[in-house]
This record gives structure tokens, sequence and C-alpha cells, in this order.
């Protein structure tokens, strides 16, 4: 845990939740809880803090003067979002992207993936400028002044005056960040004082909001943006609430963020995104210091080795997360939905439970549900205990003590127990051990690796366990005495980080060399924020290879301290009387899409959808792209893209443009009808940062002039797994033809000549070119000709770095009837049923039985195994990321196996290794090897997979384009992709998608 330091004695820890404030007053030498206070949550919250505060200093004996800072966790300001406060403020985004119609990501404008009520609330007008840097460092364009001091004298005009300024690879380099920033403020400034108005900008910079990824680091700012005047005020009254307990002479008010550090009241004015999911981290950090603090046989976990599973049992849900041996809560690594919004922001990993005080016990028979519905609030008036009439778990633990009476009834004193007599103690028993094994489930599902682990249970609703039973795959598990206000205290405890998430050029120099630098960085930022010094310590550190790019590595590294806290106000005070009152939004204004306001459509009966067919012509809805864009995630095979921010675009289109997209089967076009087909190349981290700039359609676009080639008649794709299975639905509506039923793959791979034009080739090559990429910002090749097919990707790919590691690609047309004969047909229909199966089914195991069925029943597809990743591992080689993946699981008949899924960037085979160590290959590829997340029946990308998902592995058969000559297996089969000992055995018959054309004419 790391020592505390002398340097303040005591301090005040609170902790506002939507039920309770907690608050103690804590001294750190020696380490003792002095008074503690918990009261409901007030509706105004700084009332309740006030008396929370005022509570335990007037229960101690503590003076004043001695107290050195006043600690606050609060879930105010991610209420405001989720209840869509009307505190909430417009927002202003510009963009810093190369502007013009080259800029990157115009398709997909900011706000677009809001939900609707809250986009009518707080979305405006967004602007595109000049600026933003490539992975390199190099500039994408430079920024603009006069451009911005436009943007400015709009915003002015329109009245907004708190702004997102967010740019391409700005935690990279954020010069164009700050310059901007400094632009828009002088001019806002000026004009403000010219008009009179009282209002003043603020601007929030994305690169200090969170890392690489730009839609969700982008969204995360302007949740930030629309609260900072919420922010200003409610802080302001938190401190002016300090002054009036503390005499006028306040002590250090800080708040705590979500990774158990903090922020001075000033900084949290400037990022209140950061305080909103601090309560589960003060929980795990403050159970984890009363443990230490109170038992000595605990003494050893001061710099242990192995994590802590810390368990936050309330009224309704039981939060569990895991301390690490660095003392700060485990991060989750997936992307955070807050309010409904894609965010990236550092949020603790948390795992919870519907197990809690409240929870409503249910006997039938042999059957007995403990939760997920609970009394919450209600306990003392509905519980049995107390004369109500639900049977809760409290009142099981009251009940047990009946049967079994002990010398620390937690519960005495409480209710009457006589109401609970007619409980049998084979139902009290029964009951427990439910309760029991939810633990047990939520810490297995806590945990990130193998064995048994150190348990602590904290909150009120600890009662529930009985400590002196054990619990599978727990080494210890116990309470602590204060553990009711766990939360209180670890806001108390608070220690400072800094960190910096940044890609390296290792180009001239080691790895060591560039970590060793960033390392210092992150120091630095921790003494920034508040940290002694000679306390810090390096908490965390990743680095990750960067696919398809050389010399570049993402490093971020985590350094943390100890709290040099300086009775002052630092920063000065905040004059919040004098600011301005803001307007309240009334939340009838329309979402903002390109530009101008539309009313989004309400979900549709999936049970009862059914596609539009105009003349053997399917007719895309937002339905059908959503389900098609699932489907594609699943047909990647663990490669491919993330297709979300592609079908984000074409959303954005079809919200303006209903009816554009329009889908056809090869067999209804003329033989001799010429067909385009494109998709991207390039770092799929490049494709999380630099959005798309049509450069598929840009591709095609330079193919066609330099060779001189007449429109095409349709496109289709170059492979339906991930991402690019939806650009060409866009780039055909763009070029005015529908998009064809079929692709080149049936799948993802993770080269070029893994296509079944080139199965029909020769090892020339020559049916992939010429071919031409675009950057999308002005840069383009083309290559006419090539000794092998494997020189033609890997050229290609080279040029592509050159452009900034992403390009769009476009191949030579082809005619409607090499697309009948060569193509993988009707892919695009495989999708929307598979995308379907998942949308009309609740239960998960039932989800990958109906995709199954989907892809044409148990003779052409198969659920191989089902079980918990157990380990990761990844290395990248000639860029591209090898590893393995292993699943502690069952296999379909039943038998338990270890299963491991090697992959290549995508899912190569499954190989399930049982009891006697016998080993046996499931599947290979060509076959689709698909692996689902259990919890949500999607699929997995390999980079998400990590220890402790529960995963479902299938297998689904190949086209006979792959597996009908040798050639195909060649270019298609395990030896393809580095696996040449393993034999491909088809896992079944392939059955030909069903053309939804078709189905629903």
């Amino acid at each position: 845990m790391g020592s505390i330091g002398n340097i303040d004695k005591y301090r005040i820890g609170v902790d506002v939740g939507g039920t309770n404030t907690d608050a103690v007053l804590i001294s750190l030498s020696p380490t003792q809880i002095i008074a503690s206070h918990k009261a409901p949550t007030t509706p105004d919250v700084t009332t309740g803090i006030a008396e929370a505060v005022h509570a335990v200093v007037s229960a101690s004996n503590v003076p004043l003067s001695a107290i050195s800072c006043v600690i606050i966790g609060t879930t105010h300001f991610v209420n405001a979002v989720v209840q869509r406060s009307p505190s909430l403020q417009r927002v202003g985004v510009v963009r810093l992207c190369g502007g013009g119609e080259d800029g990157f990501g115009l398709g997909v404008p900011p706000f677009v993936d809001f939900p609707k009520d809250l986009r009518r609330l707080i979305a405006t007008k967004p602007f595109f400028c000049q600026g933003g840097h490539q992975i390199s460092g190099t500039e994408i364009s430079p920024i603009d002044e006069v451009e911005l001091r436009h943007v400015a004298e709009e915003l002015v005009k329109a009245g907004i005056f708190n702004v997102v300024i967010s740019g391409i690879y700005s935690p990279l380099n954020s010069a164009h960040e700050i310059k901007a920033s400094k632009i828009l403020i002088d001019r806002m400034s000026e004009l403000c004082t010219e008009s009179g108005l009282p209002n003043r900008p603020r601007v929030t910079l994305s690169h200090l909001i969170s890392s690489v990824g730009f839609l969700a680091r982008e969204n995360a700012a302007i949740l930030n943006a629309a609260l900072r005047p919420l922010a200003e005020r409610t802080i302001s009254g938190f401190q002016r609430a300090m002054e009036d307990i503390f005499l006028g002479d306040p002590c250090t008010l800080y708040l705590t963020q979500n990774d158990g550090s903090v922020l001075s009241a000033p900084d949290a004015i400037d990022l209140p995104i950061r305080t909103f999911n601090s309560g589960p981290t003060n929980s795990i950090r403050g159970g984890e210091f009363l443990w230490h603090a109170a038992s000595s046989e605990a003494s050893g976990l001061d710099g242990r080795q192995d994590a802590l599973v810390v368990i936050d049992i309330g009224g309704t849900t039981s939060d569990s997360g895991l301390l690490l041996p660095n003392g700060l809560p485990r991060m989750s690594s997936l992307m955070s939905l807050v309010g409904g919004v894609r965010t990236n922001f550092a949020l603790p990993a948390v795992e919870s439970i519907g197990l809690g005080g409240g929870s409503i016990v249910r006997a039938s028979g042999e059957d007995l549900m403990v939760g997920p519905e609970s009394v919450a609030l209600e306990l003392p008036q509905k519980a049995r205990l107390f004369g109500g009439d639900v049977l809760t778990a409290t009142d099981i633990v009251a009940a047990s003590e009946l049967h079994s009476p002990s010398n620390d009834n937690p519960l005495k004193g409480l209710g009457n127990p006589a109401y609970l007599k007619d409980l049998t103690p084979e139902l009290v028993e029964k009951a427990k051990d439910k309760m029991r094994r939810m633990v047990e489930e939520v810490v297995d599902r806590t945990k990130v690796q193998k064995g048994d682990v150190d348990v602590l249970i904290v909150g009120g609703g600890a009662i529930l366990i009985d400590t002196n039973k054990p619990l599978a795959g727990v080494r210890a598990v116990r309470k602590v005495k204060g553990g009711e206000v766990a939360n209180a205290v670890g806001a108390a405890i608070s220690r400072v980080s800094g960190v910096v998430d940044t890609v390296a050029d290792t180009s001239h120099q080691t790895l060591k060399q560039a970590q060793d630098a960033v390392t210092k960085l992150a120091i630095e930022a921790a003494v920034e924020n508040g940290a002694q010094r000679e306390t810090i310590e390096i908490a965390e550190i990743t680095i990750l290879p960067i696919q398809y790019v050389d010399a570049k590595a993402r490093i971020l590294i985590k350094a943390v301290g100890v709290l040099d806290v300086v009775r002052t106000s630092k920063g000065g005070k905040i004059g919040a009387s004098d600011l301005p009152e803001e307007p309240q939004q009334d939340g009838h204004r329309t979402g903002y899409i390109g530009d101008e306001f539309v009313d989004m459509p309400d979900s549709v009966d999936v049970s009862s959808y059914q596609p539009k067919i105009v003349e053997r012509q399917w007719v895309l809805s937002l339905t059908d792209i959503e389900w098609i864009s699932n489907g594609n995630k699943i047909l990647g095979c663990g490669g491919g893209g993330e297709p979300y921010q592609q079908y984000l675009k074409i959303k954005s289109i079809l919200e303006k443009s209903p009816g554009i997209m329009k889908v056809v089967s090869a067999s209804d076009l003329p033989g001799s009808a010429m067909l385009g087909w494109t998709g991207c190349l390039g770092s799929p981290e490049v494709s999380m940062e630099r959005m798309e700039a049509n450069e598929c359609n840009k591709a095609h676009d330079e193919l066609t002039r330099v060779m001189g080639y007449a429109p095409v008649q349709g496109f289709l794709a170059l492979e339906i797994g991930g991402a690019n299975g939806l650009v060409n639905l866009e780039v055909a509506a763009a070029h005015g033809v529908p998009c064809v039923d079929a692709d080149y793959m049936g799948r993802a791979y993770p080269t070029g000549w893994q296509t079944t034009v080139n199965v029909y080739g020769s090892p020339k090559g020559e049916a992939l070119l010429p071919a031409t990429i675009a950057s999308g910002d002005g840069s383009f090749m083309t290559m006419t000709s090539s000794r092998t097919d494997r020189l033609v990707d890997s050229a290609l790919r080279a040029a592509c770095v050159e452009m900034g590691c992403r390009a769009g690609h476009a191949g030579p047309p082809k005619s409607a009837k090499i697309v009948q004969e060569q193509a993988i047909l009707n892919t695009v229909s495989l999708a929307w049923w598979i995308g379907r199966a998942i949308a009309l089914e609740r239960n998960i195991t039932d989800r990958a039985k109906r995709i199954v069925e989907a892809v044409g029943g148990s003779e052409s597809a198969k659920i191989l195994a089902e079980g918990k990743i157990t380990s990761v591992e990844r290395v990248l080689k000639t860029g591209h990321t090898y590893g393995v993946v292993e699943v502690d699981g069952t296999l379909s008949d039943g038998s338990k196996s270890t299963v491991r899924v090697p992959f290549k960037n995508e899912n190569a085979f499954v190989e399930a290794t049982d009891s006697d160590g016998k080993v046996s290959v499931l599947a290979a590829v060509p076959d689709l090897i698909v692996v689902l997340d259990a919890e949500t029946g999607c699929g997995l990308l390999t980079p998400e997979f990590k220890y402790g998902l529960r995963v479902i592995i299938m297998a689904i058969s190949a086209s006979p384009r792959w597996t009908d000559t040798p050639r195909g297996l060649e270019l298609g089969g395990p030896g393809s992709m580095g696996f040449h000992e393993i034999k491909y055995v088809p896992i079944g018959k392939y059955t030909k998608p069903r053309s939804v054309i078709e189905a629903y004419s």
C-alpha cells in the first residue's frame, strides 16, 4: 500500500452516494478512524456534505488546525449525465482533423452516437478545422488562425461558451489543441467584452481527458464540457461550506478520481468527468486500508505480490473490484458506457451482481432465488424482520441467528426476530448457500489469474456472508471494523497520480530508452498534480507494439505518490458568486447531425421486422445496418477491425438520406456488368484515432482515372469480416450504384492475397492488379504489375506506412460473371442473418444456437466449447499480431478440456487437451473460427481477449472457393497463417447463405 507519510496527521474523507453520504475523520499516525458518520444523501449534495463533515468534527476532540484536507468522492456529476439534468449545457465541438473536403472523420460527426435525448440537450453545429497529427508526429495540416477566429465569432453569435477542441493524435502531440485553445479563448473573450456579455469561454482539450481512440475521447470531452458550469457552481459550494466549518480558514479541498487518486478543487472544476466512478475505487482502497491497519496478520499486505478482491455489498448490489499490488484498482480495458455514451477514459473494472441487504428471496419448490430485485431503502418497512411481508437477504441472516446464535450477532437489537420463526433451518441454509455461490461467482469474474485469492467484504451488507465458512477459489475471506464506511476511508487516503499514454518512436532509441523517457514524464506529471516527489512509485507500465508500423510502440506509464497537502486553497478561491447564471436546458431540441437537426427514429420490433425489397433491390434501413455490422464482427473471426465507426458513418448518411443504400444479388446483374471492390488496409490502432476520410472511394476514383476505366455498375467487399464488410455500402451509394451481396473472402483474412479471385488466379498476382491505395488526404499510389501475389500486399502495405499507416484500397473491377463464379455469394445477407439472431435472443446460449441456424444449421456450424479465458499471449511479428488464447472449458460433449485458439490477427485453429493430455484439433481455417462473448453473444476481436471473459467458441464451414482446390487451401488454410503442422479437416458441410432478397421479395 505504501507509506502515507506524516506531513498531515488528520484527514476527512467523504463519499456521496445515491443513497447515503458517509464521512470519516481519520488519523494517519497512528492509523485509526477517529469519528464516522452515515446519513441519507440530501437533494442538495452540498448540504449533506457539510452536515457530514460537521458531524465528524463535532464528534472528535481534534482541533480544526490539525485537519489538513477534506477529500470528497461524489456521484453528483455522473448522475447529472445519467439523469439528463437541465444543468447540462450546450457544447460546441472544434475538430482539428485536416479540415476541408479532405479532413478525416467528416462522415462521423460529433454527437453521432449519443442517445437521442442527450443529443437534443447539448448538441450544436460542429466545426471541422485545419490541424491534427499523424501517428508519426507530423502535421496533417498546420493550424489556421484566421479560420479559428471565425469559428470563435460563430460560437459567440450562437451563444455557445462551452467548447471542446479535439485534435487527431493530440495525446501524442498536444501542440495544436493548446494553440487552438488560446486563439479561441482570446477571440471569444474579446467579443464578450465588446458586446457586454457576462459569459466567458470554457474550453476542454481532449488530450487532458483520455488517451488514443478519437471518437471515444471526444465523447468524453463533450460530457466534460457539458458539466463544467455545474462543476464550477457545485465545487465552489463545497468550498464555501468548508469555509463556514473551518471558520474562514478552510483546509485544502480535493475530489477523488476514478483511479483512487485526487484532483484539487480547481482541477476538478476543469475536469469533472474524472470523478465519475470514484465510488467503487474508494471502497476498494478504503477496505484494504482498514484491513491492513486493524490486523497484524495482514501486515504483509504492504508491498504484497498478490492482488486483493474487495466486495462492497450494499442494499441492492454487490460491487467487486481488484486491488493490485501497486495499491490501485485494476482499471477496465474496454470502452466505458456513461449515460449511454461510449468513452475511453479510465474506469475501475467492477463486476456487479444483484445481491444486497434488501435483496428479495423467493422460494418455489426446489428453486430458490436471491435478488436481483430489492426493497432497497424500504428495508425497515418491508422486511419480515421489521414486520413487513417481503422476505429479504437480511431476514435470512436474522433467522440464521435464531437457529445458531452467536456472540457477534450483527443484527442484535434490530427488529423482532420472532417474525421469522416460521423460516425453516433448511430454507435459511439454502439461501445462505445461494448467497455464497453468488459471491464465489463474482470473485471468479473479478480475478485475473488462476489460483485462490484473498477476499475482503465491506459495506453495510457485509453481514450477508459468513466469513467462517470457506468460499471456492478463495484463500482467505474477512471483514473489518469500519467496513461500512470503507468508501469514505478510501477517499481520505487517496494518493496522487501522473499518467502518460503516448506512441514512442524507437527508430533512434531503444525501447528501454523510450520507456525511461516516458517514465520521467509520468513522474513530473504526478509532482505537478500534487505528489511528494520522494514517495513516487511507478504503478503501471504497458507497452503495446503497433501493427504494421515499424519503430513505433504505444507506452502507458502511471506514477503514484503520497498527497503533498498544503493548508491553503490551491489555485485560490473560486468566485462563484460572480458567475453568470447558466441557462437551464428545456430538453426539446432535436439532435444535430451534419448540417441540420433531425429526429432519430425509434427502435423497431425485431421479432416482426422485415427488410424492404423493391424490384429485387434491398433498400437498407438503420436496423439492417446495425444487424449487418454485428454480423460483420462475428465474420471477422477475431480480426477485420472494429466495424463500429464505419457503422456510425453509414448511420449518419442514412439518417440524412434514407433509402440511398441498396443491395442486389450478383445473379440479377448481366454478366458483362463491371463491379468495383474496395477495402481499407493498415493498422487498426490508426483507425481508432484517425477516422475515415473516404479513402476507399478516393482510391477507386483514382484507379478509374489512371487506368481509364468506365464507371462501374456496382461494388462488392474485399472482405465481409469486420469494418471492411460495411465500407462498400457507402462507396456504392456515393457512386449511385448498388452494393452486391458478395465478397472475396467470406470472412476476414490478414493479407490481401488471401482472396478468392487470387485463388482462381496465379502466383503472379495478376488477379489483384492494377490496384490503387489512397491516404484520404491527397496521396495516391497505383501498382500495375508484380512478380508475385505476395509482393502486391507487402508493397502496398509499405506505401501505406508512409501514408500514415492507414489507406483505402481499390482492386481492379471484375465482371459480374467473374463475381458469380469466383466470389462468395450472399455474404451481406449472411451478416444480416447473424445480426438478426443476436437481436432476437436474450439468452446467450440460445443466441449461439440461433447463429448456428442462421449459417446453415448443425451440419454447417458447431458450438465447440464454452468456458473462461485463463491466459492470453501476444507478440508482433512481420506486422501481424500472433498469439494464443487459452480457455478452461467444456466441450460440446460435456467433457472438460483446456481449449487453445492460436491466431494471426484472425483466429487460426482450435485445439483441445483432455485430462489425459491428449491433444486434438477441433477446427482450422479456412473454416470460420468465432469466439463469442458469453455475456453479450457478440463477436470478440483478438485485441479484446482478456483473462476472465467467459466465451463460446464455434466454427462455421468455409465456402468451397477455399476448400475445393489445392491452391485454395494453400492460400486460406492453416499453413497460410504460419501453422504448417496443422492439417485442415472440415467441421461440416458448407451451406450457401440464404439471400435476404429471395427470402423477402
